[in-house]
């Protein structure tokens, strides 16, 4: 059985992201860009 090392913490993250919750900090901080985007659209064109 393998043990959990810091090489494969990091499986699926891209090379410029160091750690899961920086990932998901990236996710989540993305998905609040796109909402006051998608906002600030919506009361323009409305």
């Amino acid at each position: 059985m393998e043990q959990n090392s810091p090489e494969n913490s990091r499986d699926g993250l891209p090379p410029f992201i160091k750690n899961w919750p920086q990932m998901y900090a990236v996710v989540i901080g993305t998905l609040f860009v796109l909402i006051v985007l998608f906002y600030l659209m919506m009361r323009y064109f409305s």
